[in-house]
């Protein structure tokens, strides 16, 4: 049985394997980041415009009509929240590829032709995300609605924070296991799930998926720094547009950074499963 090192490691290699399709995945990632850049400058301005009408009116934002909100840039934000929506569906069902691919012991890359069957798989991805969290997601949303005392809500909220901690450890193996058999419902056999993480041992079930973390905050301290240092010598070329600026880092992150922490972790994930089932 391979060990917690031997896991990483081989998981670390495995995006050199098909620099090209690692870095076709990437552009993925630079567009969800280049959206959500445009996206969150975007509703800055709706705000400021939004409060610049309540000024001019005297009036609260929730008492101005549709027609008085600046409707270009919101038509503009919901556009593009649905573009990147469907670009994260394709993100998710190509991780999906990727964990198959792990648990096979396969050492090339996904295609990316099969755009219909991708698109499938990362709904199955998303649907069993969202099981897994809705428990931790109630508790939180209907605590902090519920309660107004200070010192109960910190409980609720370390509560919550306990059962997501629970839910995530959960949901690796039960992603696991449904890519395994390509069955939904396999994501919710929890007899199957929890008899793969004790042949595999707690101990070191969490031990991979935390040492992953780990060596993943690592490296993206070190690319930040980097990062950081283009971000200064950038800015200062093009008179610190922010707007250009924070794209163009977005785009590099996605294209470079997130697209490879993306298929590093997975095929870790992967690994811990290939490893569960001996």
């Amino acid at each position: 049985m391979a060990s917690i090192t031997d896991c990483v490691v081989e998981g670390l290699k495995y995006p050199f394997n098909d620099i090209k399709k690692l870095l076709g995945f990437g552009v993925l990632f630079a567009l969800i980041s280049a959206i959500s850049t445009f996206i969150g400058f975007v509703s800055i301005d709706i705000f400021r415009a939004t409060m610049h009408m309540v000024e001019m009116t005297n009036t609260t934002a929730s008492q101005l009509s549709f027609s008085q909100l600046p409707l270009g840039d919101i038509y503009l934000v919901t556009v593009l929240g649905v573009v990147g929506f469907i670009i994260t569906l394709f993100i998710m069902g190509y991780q999906y590829d990727i964990v198959k691919f792990s648990i096979d012991k396969k050492e090339d890359f996904p295609g990316f032709r099969d755009v219909k069957n991708i698109f499938i798989k990362g709904i199955k991805y998303l649907l069993v995300s969202l099981a897994y969290n809705i428990i931790p997601i109630l508790f939180l949303v209907g605590g902090v609605t519920l309660v107004h005392d200070s010192s109960i809500l910190l409980i609720i909220m370390a509560i919550s924070m306990l059962l997501f901690i629970i839910a995530y450890f959960l949901l690796i193996m039960a992603l696991n296991n449904m890519i395994a058999y390509d069955s939904l419902k396999k994501a919710f056999d929890f007899n199957e799930i929890m008899d793969n993480i004790s042949n595999l041992g707690w101990g070191k079930y969490i031990g991979i998926i935390l040492f992953t973390i780990i060596v993943m905050m690592i490296i993206s301290v070190a690319v930040g720094f980097i990062l950081s240092l283009i971000t200064v010598g950038f800015a200062e070329t093009i008179n610190n547009q922010a707007l250009i600026v924070s794209v163009v880092i977005a785009i590099i992150e996605g294209l470079f950074l997130d697209s490879y922490m993306s298929v590093f972790f997975n095929r870790v994930c992967g690994s811990i499963y290939r490893e569960s089932i001996k």
